[in-house]
């Protein structure tokens, strides 16, 4: 199960149905680079730097700012952005059901799977249904780290899928640019050449196999990857860590062979060796003893 990274309601008149959302893109499948450092191939490592002190900021000491004008910031507490969200937070209010032939696609920003919690499956069902037999689409609004969006919310086969839309000052339109929008006759188009050109289209026509495509160029750099790694001198690395791994069993096989012969000599010397030690230090204590006797009679012929 991929990782949910919103979890809320989504409503529309007095049902709310508890669920969670995912994105619909695949992370995974995409080409993921590091910078590095071109001499060595090290990585490189960005830190959060106080533009007047110019030392490391920790985590714990960031917050969000507002650039009101330029050289003044307010700070945005988390609590405020709070109480801006208020009933909007972790809630997709549905306030509309519009046809889907209105909904431009241009307007898509990007969307999501909702996935039912247990006790919204019924709910969740109920719109699903009911917007595929109507034909209908949720609008409502919703935030998202931070941000609000107008969401579309539509069945797609066993899914309710929430899509985050752009706002219509947010999108250009065709008026934007210098299309070719005049009468066929202003470009020299005969109704011959339109009619070839569909007979082209029906015989490239084929059924939609998303499977059938993929990214050649992700696969050409795989690819490269693969072939620059197995050219590396792997062979001579291998030899010497098997070179290594062969010094070490032998260093156990001579340790083994050492116990073994060699074991009791080492027992009776440490042995001996204590021995010596003690008679040392028995001949040392009676030279002591003695001496310390001879003092004490001296003192006393003294007195």
């Amino acid at each position: 199960m991929p990782r949910s990274n919103w979890k809320g309601l989504i409503s529309f008149g007095l049902v709310s149905i508890p669920i969670s959302l995912y994105p619909s893109k695949n992370r995974q499948a995409d080409i993921s680079f590091h910078q590095i450092d071109k001499r060595n191939n090290a990585r490189i490592k960005f830190q959060r730097i106080n533009a007047e002190t110019g030392k490391i900021v920790p985590w714990e000491n960031i917050t969000r700012g507002y650039e009101y004008e330029k050289n003044t910031i307010v700070p945005v507490p988390d609590e405020v952005l709070a109480n801006v969200a208020g009933e909007n937070d972790h809630v997709i209010d549905i306030e509309n059901f519009i046809d889907n032939k209105d909904l431009d696609i241009l307007t898509i920003d990007n969307f999501y799977y909702s996935v039912p919690d247990k006790k919204g499956e019924k709910g969740y069902v109920i719109l699903r249904e009911a917007l595929k037999e109507a034909k209908k689409i949720g609008i409502a609004k919703v935030i998202i780290s931070t941000k609000e969006y107008v969401a579309a919310v539509m069945p797609y086969q066993g899914a309710l899928i929430v899509c985050l839309l752009k706002y219509d000052e947010e999108v250009k339109k065709p008026s934007e640019f210098d299309l070719p929008t005049k009468e066929l006759s202003s470009y020299k188009v005969s109704k011959k050449e339109i009619e070839i050109a569909k007979k082209l289209i029906s015989a490239m026509a084929a059924k939609w196999n998303p499977k059938k495509y993929k990214s050649e160029y992700q696969s050409a750099i795989h690819k490269w990857v693969e072939e620059t790694v197995n050219k590396l001198p792997h062979p001579k690395s291998k030899k010497r860590a098997t070179k290594k791994a062969s010094n070490l069993v032998d260093f156990v096989d001579l340790l083994k062979k050492s116990l073994q012969t060699n074991g009791k000599e080492s027992v009776n010397k440490k042995v001996k060796k204590k021995k010596t030690i003690a008679a040392s230090l028995s001949k040392t204590h009676k030279i002591l003893k003695s001496k310390h006797k001879s003092a004490k009679q001296m003192n006393m012929t003294k007195h």
